[in-house]
Order: structure tokens, then sequence, then C-alpha cells
């Protein structure tokens, strides 16, 4: 009888250690210079060639539609919301589109007050646009990474999770929206004058995952100054600070503070129209006193327009006749899901939660600024050596995250083994993709680099 209870006993062990096998294994470490799809993917961006073009003095058009919904849906942000759809509207969301046209080229600049642009919505929205001379080269995407706007975009365990009960309506809407904002700005377009300028606002930025003393912030809230030639004066802005003044009992809808920010630029200036898309938000928290969550997103808002107002009116803006545009896919690591430091799931197991996951980088280049798109949490520790890098080729840069494509959290190598939600739960094809994302943006910004 023994024997046999030790048989049982070993039988379930065995299936046990099976199974552990099956669905987990060790991170791999190996340095990813040495790795296939650092090869492959380098050599495709030292290949690639922007499309850069100078030709008539640059127009400029921009315009805006709503987000909100007319059927209830699942707020998107935080997963303790466990799908709750939101109770009342506290203030409209939008998507704003700024169209560039040089008479050789034109190109897009979208950004949604989103949590991310979701990859279905990226999908639809280029069969929506198919005959309209945009496509996923010259559109510029981005999100304002409100945290409490509209959700229920994404399929599978992960999409309920963030975004609640998917519904494809939802997708449908959101890609319409962004397609109706795209071709009501290019019906607009007129001569414009361009500028660019930068405030110091580190005292409304800190580093949520290992505080200011040990790392870093990116501390420039940075602008895009427009005129056109009919007076009206737009601005493209953007910032590292996560939005996230409103918690996850927050159940309104709302575009939290950048959504506060942009309203109070077009009603309390003379700024014609305004937005905001998020930049590096990666490791970065809005700083605020301790205060409830509406008075948190007045407070950011109501420091940083004074500020704003002040620097833009003295940014000087010049004509332009140059428009650039690039997207380049990138190959990554095999999944990371860790369930310890050096134990992770196998990605086998990663694609059944999470599904499929892929990632590009793009740019848009108008005159001397030069933006950068990211398919993730780009963290703003990463951007001061390639700022610097764009601006030996006087450009200013301004790197966005979610563009269309998601692949987690990239941060600072050092921190990656740190037991925290950026690092652990979030850092889905590490390690090294600091390193990684770093040099593939430096050829980036070199490809766009005037010829001597």
């Amino acid at each position: 009888m023994r024997k046999k209870w030790l048989k049982i006993v070993l039988s379930v062990l065995g299936c046990i250690l099976l199974l552990v096998l099956m669905l987990i294994t060790t991170v791999d470490r190996t340095p990813y210079q040495e790795m296939d799809y650092y090869r492959e993917t380098v050599d495709n961006f030292k290949s690639l060639q922007p499309a850069l073009t100078s030709g008539d003095t640059l127009k400029v058009g921009w315009s805006r539609a709503s987000l909100v919904p007319e059927k209830s849906v699942p707020l998107a942000g935080y997963g303790k919301r466990r799908g709750a759809h939101y109770t009342s509207i506290h203030d409209s969301v939008y998507v704003r589109a700024f169209v560039f046209d040089n008479g050789l080229s034109k190109a897009t600049y979208v950004s949604a007050d989103l949590l991310i642009i979701p990859p279905l919505v990226y999908d639809r929205l280029f069969e929506i646009l198919a005959s309209s001379g945009f496509n996923p080269g010259n559109t510029f995407l981005t999100a304002t990474h409100s945290h409490s706007s509209i959700g229920g975009w994404q399929p599978g365990l992960v999409g309920s999770l963030f975004s609640g009960e998917f519904d494809p309506d939802v997708v449908e809407f959101i890609a319409q929206q962004i397609a109706i904002a795209i071709k009501s700005a290019e019906v607009d377009i007129i001569r414009a004058r361009i500028g660019y300028s930068a405030v110091m606002a580190g005292d409304l930025v800190r580093n949520r995952l290992v505080g200011d003393q040990q790392g870093q912030i990116d501390p420039w809230f940075r602008i895009i100054k427009i005129v056109r030639d009919n007076g009206e004066v737009g601005l493209l802005t953007s910032f590292a600070a996560h939005a996230t003044c409103l918690g996850g009992s927050f159940k309104q809808l709302s575009a939290d503070y950048p959504g506060q920010l942009v309203k109070m630029l077009e009603t309390d200036t003379l700024i014609d129209f305004a937005s905001y898309g998020a930049g590096a938000v990666g490791s970065m928290a809005p700083l605020t006193p301790r205060l409830d969550d509406l008075t948190e997103i007045k407070y950011m808002a109501e420091n940083l327009v004074p500020q704003i107002m002040l620097i833009q009116n003295a940014t000087p803006v010049d004509y332009t006749t140059d428009l650039g545009f690039s997207r380049e896919e990138m190959t990554l690591r095999s999944p990371h899901f860790r369930i310890s430091e050096n134990l992770r799931l196998r990605p086998w197991v990663f694609g059944r939660v999470f599904g499929e996951v892929s990632a590009t980088l793009n740019a848009l280049k108008i005159g001397d600024q030069l933006m950068v798109g990211t398919p993730c949490d780009f963290s703003g520790e990463l951007i001061e050596p390639l700022s610097d890098l764009a601006r030996q080729d006087d450009h200013h840069l301004m790197i966005h995250s979610f563009n269309g494509s998601y692949m987690g959290y990239v941060t600072k190598d050092e921190w990656y083994d740190l037991d925290k939600y950026e690092t652990r739960t979030m850092n889905w094809f590490g390690p090294y993709n600091g390193a990684y994302f770093t040099e593939l943006i430096e050829i980036l910004i070199n490809k766009f680099a005037p010829e001597e």
C-alpha cells in the first residue's frame, strides 16, 4: 500500500515538474548586440531612407473630433476598476489632428485623449484612410495617456484588465473619429510659420521608479508653435508626467490634466488650437501636493499654462519648406514576462495571454523640429543624450510614447532587476531595451541630419 501511494506521489510530482518546465524558463541575458533580432533591425534602420522634401512654404491645418461614444463603455487605465463603465462625463475627450503640406508631400500628427493608441484602431484607421494619401509612413500618432478615458478596445485577458470588456464598435468609433479629424484638418490648410520652445517644469514631474535622488527626470514641457497667415495660433505640446492625477477610484470620463491644460489654453488665452501628447512618460509621474484628484488636475494645468504663455509669446517663428517622415518595423527579443528575477513564462505562454505584439519607430520632421514616436511607455530617463545628439544637427527633439503598437515599458537598463511594476510586470521584452531603443533612435536622428 505504501509503495502504491509513493508511486502516486512521485507521478503527481513528475506531472507538476513537467508542467513547470512547459510553462517556465530562465531569463535570457544574452547581450542584445549578439542576437539576431538586433542585427536584423539595425541593418534595416541603417538602410532606411526617410521621405524628405523641401517644397513650397509649409501649410498647416488643424481640427478635432469628439471621442465621447453614444453608448456606455468601460474606462481604460486601471485594473482595479475591473472593467467598470464610466458613470458620467467630467470633461469631454477628443482626438486632435494637425496636417502639414509643402506641395510635394504631406503628413499628419494626431493625439488622442486615450490611454494608448490601440493596435486594432491603428490597423482599422489605415483601412479607412486608404484613398486619402495618409498611410503608416506619414501619419504620426500618439495619446495623452489619460487613465480615465474610453476603453473596450483590446481583446484578450490583458486587454480586458486594462480596458474592460472588448467591444469592436469602440475600435470602429475611435478609428472613424481619428479619420474625421485628419480629413477636417486637411480641408483647412493655410501657410504658416513654425517655432520651438520649452518650459523648465521640473517642479511638476518626479521619478516614480527610483526617486529623484537615484534617478533622473525629463523636466521639459516642449512646445511647437504654429502661426498661420490668418493670424491663428496653434500649439503642439508634450510633457513626460503621466496623466494619472485621477486614480482608479475615479469613474468619470476625463482627459485628466492634459484635457484641463488644453481647455485652459484654448479658452483663457489667445491660443486658437492646442494639443497635448504624452512624452517619455516611463518612470515619470506628476508632482503635486497631496490633493483630491480633481484639484490635482487643476494644479498641473494652472501651474503650466502661465509658463507656457510667457515663453510662447517670445518664441520666434519662421516659414519652412522642409517636411520629412519615416517608419520602420523593429524586431524584439522573445517575450520576458517575469515571475521572479531570473524566471519567466515561456514565450508561447506570453503569446496566449497577451496576444501578438509588434513594434515600430517612426519620425516626423517639420522644419527644425523632429518628433520620434515609440511603441511603449518610453522612459524620461533616456531622453537627455538623445536631445543632445539632435541639437548637434540643429534639431529640436520631441519623443512621444504610444505610436500605435505597444510592447510595454522601456526603462533604463540598470533598473531592470528591480521588483517594481515598470521593470518586472510591464517590461515584456528586456533586458537591455534601454540601450537597444537608444541606439535605434540615434540612427533615426542621424538619418534626418542635414547633408553637409
